[in-house]
């Protein structure tokens, strides 16, 4: 027997009707989620974020669990497809097949990959800072001097590199 996918699509934005969609197919099919986990071989867990708009599911759980539901393989992908659009590109608000809202996709949202990108700037920029500050201090040591300005012959004992007699830095014979 056959499931249909039952939404009219009163959900928001494409992941919200593909999770609705989910929930109608668990419901109509009478599995736990220890059974569509068991015929899945995706965890539990996984299965009620996913039906409940928690999480977005990979294309290869929402093909198993229309095999095992019996539903509309071709139809749910479809939507799977709109909604992953959706997540990963930055579209405007108010593109074809896109709620527009806020936030919409989660992880992929772009909101959170600006924060993503500033985080990154900052980084690199961090890194680069450390970088020149190594370098600087390498050429400084080469020169002879310390970082600070300090000639290599003014350490204790007045012996390049800072050594006492007996070669104990800091003792003595």
């Amino acid at each position: 027997m056959e499931h249909v996918l039952l939404s009219g699509g009163a959900a928001q934005g494409p992941a919200d009707r593909l999770s609705e969609e989910l929930r109608l197919l668990k419901s109509s099919s009478g599995l736990t989620y220890a059974r569509i986990s068991e015929r899945t071989h995706y965890a539990k867990s996984s299965w009620e974020r996913w039906v409940n708009g928690k999480q977005f599911p990979p294309r290869d759980a929402v093909e198993r669990i229309a095999a095992v539901c019996q539903a509309d393989e071709r139809r749910l992908l479809e939507l799977w497809t709109l909604a992953e659009s959706c997540r990963t590109t930055a579209a405007a608000p108010g593109a074809v097949g896109c709620s527009g809202a806020p936030g919409e996709g989660g992880a992929a949202s772009p909101d959170r990959r600006q924060m993503a990108l500033w985080s990154l700037t900052v980084l690199a920029l961090a890194l680069t800072a450390g970088l020149a500050r190594s370098v600087v201090q390498g050429r400084e040591l080469r020169r002879g001097t310390l970082p600070g300005g300090i000639p290599g012959g003014a350490l204790p004992g007045g012996i390049p590199g800072g050594a006492l007699p007996g070669g104990i830095p800091g003792g003595g014979v």
